[in-house]
């Protein structure tokens, strides 16, 4: 598959929620505060060089109706826009529902505990633009690489994903989505399903959404109140035929200008500010949540939510068949496509190695198939032309201040693949950079990575 070019500049993007290069500076202060060492033999397999002071949560499950138990009866949003109706990408516009940071901020205040002072932790976050590593990673704002990942996957990926979902043999998908946040990059996916018109009948295959964030609180005071706002955007707009313009999935053949408009600096849709584009409200109650859970269920798809650090214990979580409900009559799973999203993950080289062990390990164990680590291997085999176990991967392409970025990035990939075993002659996986974003400031990425 080509590789494409964004050419815009973050100026471009005029939406004060969304974060840019400035953050820079206070990751790197948050490092320095926890003790953590730029040096990229941090936290090596000999454990040299171990000397921040802060402790990892463990990975577990977050349920999904105690976080919408949670919600207040009334969130405020907006819409922030991925792909304009004019783009001449060849494929429709594409808008996803965003809760609003002051009424993310409400809520915490609202809810306070000042005996553990959690939530005052995150509005300070919030307020300061901050990042402190294993306290708060920056989950409750949306951040500039979501938006091209979001893209990458609107225009390039829908056909090869779900083509192919209403056949009998239908194969199941899994996204994961490591460091969700927001979840932008699966509400553009999420969006599309929903915007189609529920089936007829129990669908042949299932579709499981994981999003994984580090901080149990951003998924339950984003990521889950933005699934509900992109269901029920969709919803609405499955009522209202004049607007299903821009649900309608475009004909493939009209993507020849796809490489074209990148290459050739087409300016994205600007994201409107609160003068341009009012705040929107949903009123949430019983029924409203009932019916969100049971048209999901009626489209096959799941959601499974995860917090807490990355490790071998994530990576079990993730990949569990029946994560939350077990049942011992389930049949047996078959095979299934695993995408696998990660945007901004790599700025902190404290947190490289471990993410790269993850990436590696959920791409090998979902290629297998297999119930066991020990059955998944490298195989340095080269990249197919439609990998059905693949992850895509944005970030800048360097982390001023902070040591992180897309070659160090790859130079842990290539270390831990030669540690568990790769071939001599291989990296024991594959690169393909999918989106090149030119700046005036920091250059970012998306790269396709596979085994």
């Amino acid at each position: 598959m080509s590789t494409f070019t964004f050419g815009f500049a973050g100026e471009d993007i005029e939406d004060p929620d969304l974060e840019v290069d400035e953050p820079d500076a206070s990751v790197s202060a948050g490092i320095r505060e926890l003790g953590m060492t730029d040096d990229p033999t941090h936290g090596n397999a000999q454990g040299q060089k171990q000397e921040h002071v802060g402790v990892l949560s463990e990975a577990s499950y977050c349920q999904l109706d105690e976080m919408l138990a949670t919600l207040p009866s009334q969130i405020s949003y907006s819409m922030l826009p991925i792909i304009s109706q004019s783009s001449s990408l060849g494929c429709p516009g594409l808008t996803i529902p965003r809760r609003e940071v002051f009424d993310i901020r409400a809520q915490l205040m609202a809810e306070d505990d000042v005996a553990s002072n959690e939530n005052a932790k995150l509005i300070f976050g919030l307020e300061k633009e901050d990042i402190k590593p294993t306290v708060y990673e920056g989950g409750l704002k949306t951040w500039e690489c979501a938006i091209d990942l979001a893209k990458l996957l609107a225009v390039e990926e829908m056909d090869s994903l779900l083509s192919e979902t209403a056949k009998e043999d239908a194969e199941d998908i899994q996204i994961i989505e490591l460091g969700a946040g927001t979840a932008i990059p699966s509400l553009s996916i999420l969006h599309h399903i929903l915007s189609q018109p529920p089936p007829l009948s129990p669908p042949h295959r299932t579709i499981r959404f994981v999003f994984a964030d580090y901080n149990a609180a951003v998924l339950r005071l984003v990521t889950v109140p933005n699934i509900l706002l992109t269901w029920h955007t969709c919803r609405s707009r499955l009522h209202q035929p004049k607007n299903l313009v821009e649900n309608v999935h475009p004909n493939p053949e009209s993507r020849n200008d796809i490489y074209y408009s990148f290459n050739h600096n087409e300016k994205p849709n600007k994201v409107a500010d609160n003068d341009e584009q009012p705040d929107l409200d949903l009123d949430i109650d019983p029924a409203l949540i009932s019916s969100f859970q049971d048209d999901l269920r009626a489209r096959g798809i799941s959601l499974s939510f995860i917090s807490g650090a990355w490790s071998p214990a994530f990576v079990e979580l993730a990949l569990a068949t029946h994560p939350q409900t077990p049942d011992a009559s389930a049949p047996s799973p078959k095979k299934s496509k695993l995408l696998i999203l990660a945007s901004e993950t790599i700025y902190s080289p404290s947190s490289i190695h471990p993410f790269s062990e993850t990436l590696l390990t959920l791409l090998h164990r979902g290629a297998s198939g297999s119930a066991s680590a020990s059955e998944a291997a490298p195989t340095g085999v080269d990249s197919p032309s439609e990998s059905k176990f693949k992850a895509l991967i944005a970030a800048k392409k360097v982390y001023f201040g902070v040591g992180g970025g897309i070659e160090e990035f790859l130079d842990v990939m290539r270390d831990v693949t030669r540690r568990q075993g790769a071939e001599s002659d291989g990296d024991g996986f594959f690169v393909k950079e999918r989106v090149e974003v030119k700046d005036k400031g920091v250059g970012r990425v998306v790269l396709e990575v596979g085994v």
